[in-house]
């Protein structure tokens, strides 16, 4: 049995270790900072963290450049691989991501929110600063794949927080929908993003629970073996608490395999 606070700290002492330096020093540097996605993700699913991405509007990601190059000997890249550019390339949310990456090859991601009316001449006035912020947190909800809606935030205190429905369930169950609604879907870039998910072991709950196989004449309906966690919900502030159980997917034993001719 562990708490949502539990899995805060199991982020946090993740992305630590990754980065060479305690996270928290990231929030200390500026408002609107968030720590989201994919290291986040696979934090929680106790995975290697690949990279670091963290969403920063404009002063706060010149404040965040400064202090990881300045103090942490994180140096300025471009986009480090042909994925990296592949996942971002043709997003109009956001403006190209600055890339960094220190001497053990860690590397931390800015991500900027882009708002096409938000200009320094009139930064100050709050109605263009408000349509940057809400800019700021559609990006932060339009994920592609559910699992991957899971993120970091200090808003006075640092919380784990999840941007769709079942994103730390999801991410704890290494199981994720695919979300076409969202404005960051694209069929060929969620494509990859899925297959190097299912590469790792996570089960994608979009599909059906089983693979046809015509050039040999028969189909082979496979049972999938998933996590699921309940939640209870207590007074405390620490109201969420989770408890692991395995179910099937669609099949009553766990070993089962059925094959029908065709």
């Amino acid at each position: 049995m562990f708490t949502l606070k539990d899995l805060q700290n199991k982020v946090e002492k993740g992305i630590s270790d990754y980065i060479g330096f305690d996270v928290r020093e990231i929030f200390n540097q500026s408002d609107y900072i968030t720590i989201y996605g994919g290291s986040v993700r696979d934090s929680l699913a106790e995975l290697d963290i690949h990279d670091i991405d963290i969403l920063c509007m404009s002063e706060s990601a010149k404040k965040l450049r400064d202090f990881i190059v300045d103090e942490k000997n994180y140096q300025p890249l471009d986009l480090y691989d042909a994925d990296a550019l592949n996942m971002y390339k043709g997003i109009s949310m956001i403006e190209e991501p600055w890339t960094f990456m220190n001497d053990n090859k860690k590397i931390i991601q800015i991500i900027r929110p882009r708002y096409a009316g938000y200009t320094t001449k009139v930064k100050n006035d709050l109605n263009h600063i408000t349509k940057y912020q809400l800019a700021y947190y559609e990006l932060i909800k339009n994920v592609d794949l559910s699992c991957c809606g899971v993120f970091l935030e200090n808003n006075g205190e640092i919380k784990l927080k999840e941007a769709c429905k079942s994103a730390i369930i999801h991410c704890l169950s290494k199981t994720f929908k695919i979300q076409e609604w969202s404005k960051l879907y694209n069929k060929d870039r969620t494509m990859t993003r899925e297959r190097k998910l299912t590469e790792r072991g996570w089960d994608n709950l979009s599909e059906p629970s089983f693979n046809m196989y015509i050039d040999k004449g028969y189909y082979i309906k496979k049972t999938r073996k998933l996590k699921l966690i309940e939640l209870e919900f207590k007074p405390e502030y620490d109201f969420k608490i989770w408890k692991e159980q395995e179910y099937l997917n669609n099949e009553k034993n766990f070993n089962s395999i059925q094959s029908k001719q065709i």
